[in-house]
């Protein structure tokens, strides 16, 4: 991740362009796998995730302390979530009483396909035990 300092309404409007871009991909990457985990009775969540301290935010909070962004793939079931992964988008902090961001330094082409091998490793493991049973 890469550190930013100048908080102004470039970086604001860069970073909702960004995490913009993750709620598409995080719709088009469960499109193309929730049928995989349907089969093992399972539903496949990928998601664009703003929290404040975990509680949910909205994207105009960019620059408030502790929010931060992250895509999550996780599995439910029926009674419980289990969140598996998560990659890093946006956070920001205080450092030195002034608020300083972190941005991944990814580029969406490698934030899908490092979202696209963690889907596969958990559905891997859910065939795997699917074999073991």
């Amino acid at each position: 991740m890469k550190q930013i300092v100048d908080l102004h309404d470039q970086t604001r409007d860069k970073i909702a362009y960004i995490e913009e871009e993750c709620e598409k991909l995080a719709k088009k990457l469960h499109n193309k796998y929730k049928q995989d985990f349907q089969t093992v009775n399972e539903y496949l969540v990928v998601d664009l995730v703003r929290s404040i301290k975990g509680k949910n935010a909205a994207n105009n909070d960019v620059f408030t302390f502790d929010y931060e962004s992250f895509l999550e793939v996780g599995i439910e079931t029926e009674d419980d979530y289990f969140p598996n992964a998560y990659i890093p988008i946006w956070k920001c902090k205080q450092e030195m009483f002034q608020p300083v961001g972190y941005l991944t330094d990814l580029t969406m082409d490698s934030i899908e396909k490092k979202m696209k091998v963690m889907i596969e490793e958990i559905l891997s493991e859910r065939e795997e035990g699917e074999k073991h049973e």
